[in-house]
């Protein structure tokens, strides 16, 4: 296997093959569906992902990424082998080092944000990928900052970690008790279980809004603190919101009388943020602003689609 691992091989490989086991390094990150690792190669260093594995239960993760190989698309963190070892899966990836969450987090140390064309840049790249999984009908379920890798040098992005992903088909019933809270769409919180790949087009907004918001947008430490925090940004969710989010169980649907009827928040309000005693407005402008609405809908089918998403991306 360590002849196989070169640059070259990395860029081009579409078929993801067992391997030799590697000799592991330090642990580099952890996560709810496995930690993952470094190891050195004659040519190159590589991330290697730990799945458990319950003994006689057929990995999903790695159905998912040897399809994801098959086409290697460029926005997609390569996949270049994997090995099965006292029930645990190895996952084999290209090394990126740096995520998107460490580079927001050193522009908010910084009190600064990041320029506007390496911003829409780097999010056309994230919406490509996600335009590439709503084709192959595959929502990854949990998009956020640390699971979004990024070249520094090139700007190159790539989407990682395939953990929670599931392939879908129309009718289908799937657990909404998924996806990092912050970025859990509507329907999740509202446990309404027949969801598409409308949900990482949320989690996509919620992504794009940091970069002007300075920190995630919807925060609380439950569900419904979240919930709470989404109503007094974006505005009262409505009884046919909820009933445009499917779920295969029948119900009668009532809001709870004592919410505020918020109306949305304007975006200079929501992006004023006090830098150095003074307050500033750190929104990129009306396109920004014309994306985050198309994206942060409580109606899923009035939320953009992933290839819209990337013809406005267009700067």
């Amino acid at each position: 296997m360590s002849e196989l691992i070169s640059e070259n091989f990395i860029k081009e490989n579409s078929i993801l093959e067992l391997c030799t086991p590697l000799t592991l390094e330090h642990e580099w990150a952890s996560g709810a569906f496995g930690n993952v690792y470094l190891a050195d190669t004659p040519t190159c260093k590589v991330a290697v992902k730990c799945v458990p594995q319950m003994e006689g239960y057929i990995n999903r993760e790695l159905d998912t990424c040897k399809q994801l190989a098959k086409e290697n698309n460029p926005n997609i963190v390569k996949f270049i082998g994997y090995w099965i070892e006292n029930t645990n899966l190895f996952l084999v990836m290209e090394f990126i080092p740096n995520t998107l969450n460490t580079i927001l987090t050193q522009l908010s140390i910084e009190n600064t944000r990041m320029q506007i064309d390496i911003m829409f840049t780097m999010m056309k790249q994230l919406a490509q990928a996600l335009e590439y999984l709503e084709k192959i009908q595959l929502m990854h379920r949990d998009i956020k900052p640390d699971n979004i890798l990024i070249d520094i040098c090139t700007n190159r992005l790539v989407l990682a970690d395939f953990g929670s992903a599931k392939f879908y088909k129309d009718g289908e019933t799937h657990a909404t008790y998924i996806c990092s809270r912050f970025y859990r769409a509507p329907c999740l919180i509202l446990d309404r279980n027949m969801y598409s790949t409308q949900i990482d087009i949320w989690s996509f907004g919620c992504v794009f809004a940091e970069f002007a918001y300075g920190r995630p947008l919807f925060t609380g430490k439950t569900q419904i603190a979240v919930l709470s925090k989404i109503i007094y940004i974006i505005g009262m969710v409505s009884v046919d919101d909820i009933v445009n989010m499917p779920s295969n169980f029948n119900e009668d649907i009532k809001l709870a009388e004592n919410y505020v009827n918020y109306s949305k928040k304007p975006w200079y309000k929501v992006f004023s943020r006090s830098i150095d005693g003074n307050r500033i407005n750190t929104s990129y402008g009306d396109k920004y602003e014309d994306i985050l609405d198309a994206c942060l809908q409580w109606n899923c089918f009035k939320r953009i689609t992933a290839h819209d998403l990337v013809k406005k991306l267009i700067l």
